[in-house]
């Protein structure tokens, strides 16, 4: 049954700590697998929510710079239509100007405060000579075509103030009757700050550029890590590793030019890319924990059990060590119990075994005893009748019923069961009570009580008369006057009462305390100690615990000098 039960556990075992591992595996590969997909969603996600963003933030970078274009030129035709302009264009004399400077200066100083980033307005006359400039800067004349619509230069630095600068160029002409005059041009010099805001707040992150550019590829303003080549492209592009848009700002000849690394559209993801790697290590430490846990309390304690039970059969009085208050411990607790009710089992059977073959070597012993009595038994009972019949025959009735009694004793002594009625007990009692008292020459006696309604009570042969036997032995034979052994049975409840009392010379509390120790001796061990005394005694408390078990009463009461007293309680049935 144990190697049953320790296959069943370690089969057991083994398909859990197989399934654990197959779920651990399964978790381990969904949850990296979710990982990836996570990131891949959360990139495409960023990717097209910055492609988006990007997209608006340049198209609104484009919308501001064609506002500012359509401010520009709104500014340069109220300074080429302005009457006082005209006027200083269309002088004469440099006393005619004059008079028209301080109308002009007025008109310039009122641009200059509308638009902060306007520098200087410079007039030339129809031959390109420098006429006027009213302004903190001056920079030399650009190589521009004049038409009627706007001309704006390319990027223009000033030393003085080290800054960036650009300027529009208008023709000025006079409308007569014929046409139009020719009167001169005017151009606007502004710096870049407004420019660098617009590209500044366009800027995508710090990863990505983003320029103004003149016609021919050089940033005006720029922002971010921009790098010269870029000012060569010309149109939307997108390639492995950047995204481009470029597009032309009204008729300004400048391009706007946005490049972004593609890496840097990712970075939107960053924050969601964090909070997975956070959730996988989260998960992955958790199903760490779960691993020892689950090591911890279910298979280390089944293993613990395993080779508990592998080693039992060395040590069968060792048990498994309790440590987990759950149902692994509960199992090791019921295991211990079952454990030691299997014992407690084994131990009763051994126990009762022992007690059977004990019982069938005393029956042995009396068969054994019997035969050597039993030597031509038929013989002695011819022997013991005739001597009877010479008895009688010589009128020695005496002799003849001693004989008699004598014969019959011995014919119940060596036939019959092993097991005898209360009434055959008794009887043969009374033939040995004629034997004693022939034998004392009726100094000493013995008496039988008995009621009717134990007569058919069965009990072991040979129980009562040792007992008798051993009290005129040992109690009256030594004693110089009369004694009388009484013997008394009766039934109380389930018990029959069989009390054996001697007034003869009583046993010595010395005495007493060697049969107390033998008799407990032999209900500890079931031995009786090799001691020479008190063989027949304890004989009889022997065969009583052997065929009744603990059930059975005996004590023991005696007085040094006044007698002894045998009480035995035996169940009614017996065993």
């Amino acid at each position: 049954m144990l190697r049953f039960i320790r296959e069943r556990v370690r089969g057991r075992h083994k398909k859990l700590l197989h399934d654990y591992i197959a779920i651990f595996f399964i978790m381990g590969t969904v949850l990296f697998l979710s990982f990836f997909v996570i990131g891949y969603i959360a990139d495409s996600t960023a990717m097209g929510q910055s492609r988006g963003a990007s997209r608006v933030i340049y198209k609104q970078a484009r919308e501001q710079m064609e506002q500012f274009e359509e401010d520009l030129a709104n500014m340069q035709m109220n300074v080429v239509k302005d009457e006082s302009v005209l006027c200083f264009l269309e002088a004469s004399d440099v006393y005619e100007r004059l008079l028209a400077l301080e109308r002009v200066q007025g008109m310039v100083g009122m641009n200059r405060r509308i638009n902060r980033n306007l520098e200087n307005i410079i007039f030339y006359d129809e031959g390109g000579n420098l006429i006027f400039a009213l302004g903190n800067v001056f920079l030399d004349k650009p190589d521009l075509e004049l038409n009627e619509m706007l001309n704006f230069s390319g990027r223009m630095w000033d030393d003085a103030s080290k800054q960036a600068c650009f300027e529009v160029g208008l023709p000025v002409y006079k409308e007569d009757v014929g046409g139009y005059t020719l009167l001169g041009s005017a151009y606007l010099l502004f710096n870049v700050g407004n420019l660098q805001d617009i590209v500044n707040r366009a800027l995508l992150n710090e990863e990505s550029a983003i320029a103004l550019v003149d016609g021919s590829g050089r940033a005006i303003v720029k922002a971010g890590k921009w790098e010269d080549y870029y000012g060569e492209y010309e149109a939307d592009m997108e390639d492995k590793s950047r995204l481009v848009y470029a597009e032309y700002v009204g008729a300004t000849g400048w391009r706007i030019v946005n490049v972004i690394p593609k890496k840097a559209l990712l970075s939107g993801a960053s924050q969601m890319r964090k909070i997975t790697y956070v959730a996988f290590f989260a998960m992955v430490s958790m199903m760490v924990f779960l691993c020892a846990m689950l090591y911890k309390h279910i298979l280390y304690p089944i293993s613990r059990q395993i080779a508990f039970m592998e080693g039992f059969t060395k040590d069968t009085h060792r048990r498994i060590e309790v440590l987990e208050d759950n149902e692994i411990g509960d199992l090791a607790r019921k295991m211990n119990q079952m454990l030691d009710d299997i014992e407690k089992l084994n131990g009763e059977i051994i126990e009762s075994n022992r007690k059977f073959l004990e019982m069938e070597y005393a029956k042995k012993q009396t068969e054994m005893i019997a035969y050597r009595s039993q030597i031509n038994p038929h013989f002695l009972y011819n022997t013991f009748n005739c001597i009877r019949g010479m008895a009688l025959y010589h009128g020695e009735k005496e002799i003849a019923d001693l004989t008699m009694a004598l014969s019959s004793f011995f014919r119940y002594s060596v036939q019959g069961e092993e097991t005898v009625t209360v009434r055959e007990a008794l009887e043969n009692l009374q033939r040995y009570a004629q034997i004693i008292q022939y034998r004392f020459n009726g100094k000493h006696k013995v008496t039988v009580n008995a009621s009717r309604d134990v007569y058919l009570i069965k009990i072991p042969k040979m129980l009562i008369q040792p007992l008798v036997e051993n009290a005129v032995l040992h109690g009256l034979e030594t004693k110089v006057g009369e004694g009388t052994v009484r013997v008394d049975v009766r039934q109380e409840g389930q018990g029959l009462v069989v009390r054996v009392k001697d007034d003869g010379c009583g046993i010595s509390e010395e005495k007493q305390r060697e049969l107390k120790w033998a008799m407990e001796c032999f209900d500890r061990e079931e031995t009786i100690p090799d001691g020479g005394q008190g063989i027949g005694f304890l004989n009889v408390y022997r065969r009583m615990r052997l065929f009744y078990g603990q059930e059975a009463v005996f004590t023991v009461r005696s007085t040094e000098g006044e007698g002894t007293e045998i009480r035995m309680v035996l169940p009614v049935g017996g065993r």
